[in-house]
């Protein structure tokens, strides 16, 4: 394959010569091959790791010459990179993706690249995440890359995905407008010449309608129909076929048929291309319609976090107060832990932090679903993305701008719409064969009608239609569109899925283990009654003082029922499932806790003590027993009713089959009393965090779910099969779960059991279509049963089927 001649070598893949020392020199399988560039070399690799290595040995007149290599500029990425320790990770949008062979193209072409670990292709959303790394491939080879497939990269940091979306709205709209009114004209006269053949016209008025009809279908083919065969040429580039192929095959050929036609007399169908562009230009305009709609919840989400912030270099707050000190705006994005954020009445709050001055209410209700205002003071924490009302307050960052929880929220959805499920992975695979199957059943069914002693034009016209009437759209849609939606409007109900795979998993599912406190009850336990053994301490002021250092919802309480001035602590330790201890003054320990943190403490429990302790839990209190110095003190009861929510979930598992069980660290007499008006329930008392995650594990046979608060739940919730974590989106409850209650409404999982069947049910009824579909109407196109106009009809219906089919689940949005 190359060729030496005065240090001149022929490239081996374009054939272009040119001189040996700048080439790039590579040996495979005993042969030094030559590349005049990085594109050709590529592609080279791409065609012989594809199978096709043939065509160098079939290629007959083969015009020497360059690949076209795009030039992506790297620098308009850098935002959107995020680098962790051994990796690096971009997200970013795809122009040009038609079908799920496109999809395939990208990822089999970028996994096979050096250094890439991860790459995964939304088919809803265009966006492409690759993980590499950096010191064996730069960013700019696999931006490169893409592009020279013919799918040029856009950054998301300076285009949304509903903006990407509306641009192409707006192209699709241009191109069908200019099909719509040219194709109109065009009929006009097809029906005048289709009305001659059977009454009669003279000949120079019917060449004049053929020459007009091809006038007007020209602009029809060559502008509307350009992006058809600009994708087309460029998958061919790759050795790749997609749905745009067969569309192109089918109206260009039409096209130039009809012009040969015109001039040998034949009977032309300049009509059949123009309609069949225009026809699926319009599905093509409704479908993203579709996905604006869709992406419309999530990109307002992901707009929340305002563009620019004001920040001080120093702040003092008399020479704020006096007007001495001003903030300089800077981007949201360059905001870093630490940095002092004034934040005016009616903006938006760009990172989460904690309030240093001023007091406000804040509109949480993007985080939370609650329309109620928050009143926020100092010390009170702040989220991004929601909304300061009426006062000005001065926040200190807790995070970098890319650590928010809104930034964790929209990754978590995002990750989530990834997702595929086990029928998509298996049609992606059909997908990629199915493009060239059609191509050479058209073929072969053209020389057929041939062989059969059928006329030219007649053998042609169904060839055209097979090619036009295969839809391989509607596969490639069929789940990614679904999650897009669901996840969407599981959102807006105030669940936040991070793993797509649990929407069809939650079908499976038949038991749910529940944490109690917080979960199953209110989760804000009043003090009902205060025991102390020695009237010398004050037992509440001991265990709030110790207890504010614990997240646990039972320590919040503690910490809200005394009001006073609370005491020095150092040397915290909390024993998750447990309790918390720790000195206080620098001199005497402090222990709070339950009964079993005592024993492992060693304090002497007397009679009464145990006697007391019993009697409280009888009455379903649960009990927190302090210990100072070397003896214990007291006993802390709190009362946490139940939910009223709980009484209709609890219901609908039962009447689903699905096993109820309770895990909880309260002694098994405290739990019984609290559920007594729930006979079915099983519970598990006395338990550590590790205790809960080991029976779930043994229950595993029947696709266990947890929902828990995501703080002493973790293990738990990582060992379910589907982990939920109430919390009001919470680090730990997004770190830990596949599903967060954002505001912590436990009625929320009937919907999600809802939206997760429903979501299963569509995906499945999309694929059974696009299936049925192509098995049908296949094999009539075959048997000339369908002309071409009406080929170009059904499929733009079957990919709309698809798409109006997954907008349905919207329909859950509305119920409660």
């Amino acid at each position: 394959m190359t060729k030496n001649n005065d240090n001149q070598v022929e490239c081996s893949h374009c054939l272009l010569k040119f001189n040996r020392n700048t080439a790039i020199v590579e040996e495979i399988e005993g042969e030094k091959l030559y590349f005049c560039c990085p594109g050709c070399q590529s592609v080279f690799h791409i065609i012989k790791e594809g199978g096709f290595d043939s065509f160098y040995k079939k290629r007959r007149d083969y015009k020497p010459g360059p690949v076209s290599v795009a030039k992506v500029a790297e620098d308009s990425f850098l935002d959107d990179v995020t680098d962790f320790d051994d990796y690096s990770e971009i997200e970013f949008l795809a122009t040009n993706i038609r079908c799920a062979a496109c999809i395939w193209l990208i990822e089999n072409y970028l996994s096979k690249l050096d250094g890439v670990l991860y790459v995964r292709v939304n088919y809803a959303t265009h966006r492409v995440k690759v993980r590499w790394k950096k010191d064996i491939i730069p960013l700019e080879t696999i931006l490169n890359g893409i592009a020279n497939l013919g799918y040029i990269p856009v950054p998301v940091s300076l285009i949304s995905s509903s903006d990407f979306y509306t641009r192409q709205k707006k192209d699709y709209f241009y191109r069908f407008a200019v099909g719509a009114f040219f194709s109109m004209q065009l009929m006009i006269y097809s029906v005048a010449l289709y009305a001659g053949y059977f009454q009669g016209m003279e000949d120079s008025l019917k060449n004049m309608f053929r020459f007009i009809a091809m006038i007007l279908a020209t602009p029809v083919v060559f502008y509307s129909g350009l992006p058809f065969a600009i994708n087309t040429f460029n998958s061919l580039k790759s050795r790749v076929v997609n749905m745009d192929t067969l569309v192109f095959l089918g109206s260009y050929s039409a096209y130039f048929y009809s012009v040969y036609a015109l001039f040998s007399g034949s009977e032309i169908y300049f009509d059949t291309s123009a309609m069949i562009i225009t026809l699926i230009l319009l599905g093509r305009y409704i479908e993203t319609e579709a996905k604006i709609v869709a992406n419309k919840e999530i990109s307002l989400l992901f707009n929340l976090q305002p563009k620019q912030a004001k920040i001080f270099t120093s702040f003092d707050v008399d020479k704020y107060i006096k007007g001495l000190i001003t903030p300089t705006i800077v981007k949201s994005s360059a905001i870093k832990e630490g940095d002092i954020i004034e934040v005016l009445p009616g903006e938006n709050i760009p990172v989460d932090g904690e309030v240093i001055y001023g007091e406000s209410d804040v509109d949480q209700s993007m985080l939370t679903g609650e329309s109620i205002p928050v009143f926020k003071k100092i010390g009170s924490t702040v989220t991004a993305g929601t909304m300061n009302l009426n006062g000005t307050i001065i926040i200190k960052a807790t995070v970098n701008s890319k650590d928010t929880s809104l930034n964790k929220i929209a990754e978590a959805i995002r990750a989530a719409q990834e997702t595929k499920f086990y029928f998509q992975r298996l049609a992606d695979r059909i997908t990629v064969f199915f493009v060239p199957f059609v191509i050479t059943v058209a073929f072969g069914t053209f020389l057929y009608w041939i062989h059969e002693g059928s006329n030219f034009k007649d053998a042609f016209m169904v060839s055209v239609s097979i090619l036009v009437i295969a839809c391989p759209c509607a596969m490639g849609l069929a789940t990614p569109l679904a999650i897009l939606i669901s996840t969407s409007t599981a959102f807006k109900s105030g669940i936040l899925i991070k793993e797509g795979t649990i929407l069809e998993n939650a079908i499976k599912v038949r038991s749910v283990f529940f944490d109690k406190t917080g979960t199953i009850t209110e989760g804000v336990p009043s003090i009902v009654n205060i025991k102390q053994y020695n009237g010398d301490v004050d037992i509440l002021k001991l265990a709030a003082s110790l207890e504010r250092y614990s997240r646990h919802v039972i320590a919040k309480s503690i910490v809200n029922s005394y009001t006073d001035e609370l005491l020095p602590v150092s040397d915290v330790k909390e024993i998750p499932g447990y309790g918390i201890c720790g000195v206080v003054n620098g001199i005497d320990r402090i222990v709070v806790g339950n009964l079993s943190l005592m024993k492992d403490y060693g304090f002497d429990i007397d009679t009464k003590i145990l006697e007391d302790f019993e009697s409280f839990s009888r009455n379903g209190w649960t009990n927190i027993i302090v210990a100072h110095k070397d003896r214990i003190i007291g006993i802390i009861s709190l009362f946490d009713s139940v939910r009223g929510s709980f009484r209709d979930i609890y219901d609908f598992l039962l009447k689903n089959n699905i096993e109820i069980s309770v895990l909880t660290g309260d002694i098994y007499e405290t739990t019984s009393v609290v559920l007594k008006d729930f006979e079915k329930i099983k519970i598990y008392s006395s338990l550590t965090p590790l205790q809960k995650a080991e029976i779930i594990k043994s229950n595993y046979d029947k696709y266990p779910m947890m929902l828990g608060d995501g703080i002493n739940d973790a293990p738990s919730l990582k060992q379910a099969f589907i982990g939920i974590a109430m919390g009001k989106g919470t680090d730990i409850a997004l770190e830990t779960a596949d599903a967060v209650f954002i505001n912590s409404d436990i009625s929320l999982l009937k919907r999600f059991f809802l939206i997760a069947r429903k979501t299963r049910r569509v995906i499945m009824e999309n694929l059974f279509w696009a299936f049925s579909y192509n098995f049908v109407t296949i094999p009539l196109a075959v048997m000339g049963k369908i002309h071409p106009v009406v080929s170009a009809i059904l499929m733009s219906i079957s990919s709309l089927f698809v798409v109006f089919n997954s907008l349905r689940i919207k329909i859950l949005s509305q119920k409660r």
